[in-house]
Order: C-alpha cells, then structure tokens, then sequence
C-alpha cells in the first residue's frame, strides 16, 4: 500500500513540530516546511527522521515562491499530497493599532493568511489531479473572540476561518476537505517568551482560561489535526473545530463559586 503524504508548514517548532510528529508516526511521509535552518532545527529532524521518512525545505510562507517550491518538492518525490497542515504562524507584537507598527501587523497577516492561502492554492492543484485530499488550517481563539492579541493577529485568524469555509465549497466538488483547529493556549516556544516578558502572573491567567485549569499541550492540538484528516471525519467541512478546552465558552467564569 502506498504511504501517504503530509505537508506542514511551520514543521520544525510548536504545534508544527507535533504535528509532523503525529503524521509520522501514523505511517506517513512527511514534507516539513520552516523559516531558516539552524543547530535546533536539525536537532528536530533528527528526532522526526527516528519516526519515518521526512524530506525538509526551508521556506517563508508569506512568499509565493517558497510556497511552490515546497508542494513542488512534495510532489516530485512521492508524486501525492494527502493532507496540508498550513500550521505556519506568528503573533506579532503585543499593542493597539494606533500605536503598533503598521509593518509588523502586515507580516502577520501575510504570514498567517496570506502564506496558508498560498500553499492551500499550490497544493490544491494536485490534490484536484488526485480527486482527494485535506487541507488542516490552524485558526485561533482570536478567530471568534477578541483578547489582548493585535488586531493584525485578529484579523488573521478571522480571516482563516472565512477562507476555510470559502475554500471549502471550492474544493468540496474534486473530493477535498477542508477545515480548521482553533487552538487555546498551547505551551509553545511563543508562549513561552510572552511569559518571560509579562511575568508568570499571565500563565497563571492562562490557565484559569481553559476548563482542565492549564495550557493545552501542542501534541493535544496535533491529535485534533490528525483526527479531522481521518476517513471518520468525512462529514467535517468547512468548519472550524475548537480545540481550545472550552476557552470560547468558558472563559474562567465559575459560576458555582458565587452561589
């Protein structure tokens, strides 16, 4: 039986770096995707390469080019795309949209939407060649609800949502899924420095967010991407799937605790 092939963006670090870890250990191929290639990403591929076959490309997402270069890789060795994990994201920096640099609030949109509209626009070709195919999104809390994100992260993630369920009805016809996780808080290299800069009060905040009281782990968000690409979740389309621990609907409020 041919093995198949997942693409992930952002797939050296993170909800990334989990997620090609998941596809690889669910037997497949794994086309990892990433800005820059240093001593820690090298690392990473070792660990990854102990699980199964990964081929490694480094590559900007909010650049077209890297972006068809990286489904070209894909295509050429194993001549299949199965799944797209457009997992690829940055969150900016942290302040209103009078006071925030313009400049960086535009590489997060480019980044975040733009770069997933890229790759799903690349990958989509041979997945309507092959009349099969997910592609995986990761939206965000930010993407229903506002918080003290940036706008630019916001509308990012807003915007994720909406092309997931456009593309959808796009794809839907050629026998192509698409859909999207919207993650909570995830203990992440990002959550991390955010913490080191605003002091642990703000974990401890982030905890209380979430109905387990604690950060969500990227392996629980890999779990979601890997579950929606199953033939069981053939009903799952052009939705968005909260992975968030109740964030969205829970928000901390215990309402037992003031009776």
């Amino acid at each position: 039986m041919e093995k198949k092939v997942a693409i992930v963006t952002g797939g050296t670090r993170g909800i990334g770096r989990a997620v090609s870890k998941k596809f690889l250990q669910a037997g497949y191929q794994v086309v990892a995707l990433s800005t820059g290639f240093n001593a820690n990403t090298e690392k990473v591929l070792e660990e990854l390469r102990a699980l199964g076959e990964v081929t490694y490309l480094a590559c900007d997402v909010s650049k077209k080019e890297d972006c068809q270069k990286g489904v070209a890789l894909a295509v050429e060795k194993y001549g299949r795309i199965d799944v797209l994990a457009n997992v690829a994201g940055i969150v900016g920096q942290q302040g209103d949209l009078v006071t925030n640099d313009i400049e960086i609030i535009e590489k997060v949109i480019q980044v975040n939407l733009l770069g997933s509209m890229y790759m799903a626009k690349y990958a989509a070709e041979q997945m309507i060649r092959q009349k099969s195919g997910t592609i995986v999104n990761i939206g965000s809390i930010c993407g229903i609800i506002a918080n003290h994100e940036n706008v630019g992260y916001h509308a990012s993630k807003g915007g994720i949502r909406m092309f997931t369920q456009a593309l959808a009805r796009e794809l839907s016809p050629y026998g192509v899924r698409v859909v999207s996780v919207g993650p909570g808080w995830i203990r992440t290299e990002m959550l991390t420095m955010q913490v080191e800069k605003n002091g642990e009060q703000m974990l401890d905040g982030g905890n209380k967010m979430h109905m387990k009281g604690r950060i969500i782990e990227p392996e629980e968000i890999a779990n979601a991407v890997y579950l929606l690409t199953l033939p069981e979740a053939s009903a799952i389309n052009g939705t968005t799937v909260m992975a968030d621990d109740g964030y969205s609907a829970y928000k901390g409020f215990d309402s037992v605790s003031m009776l």
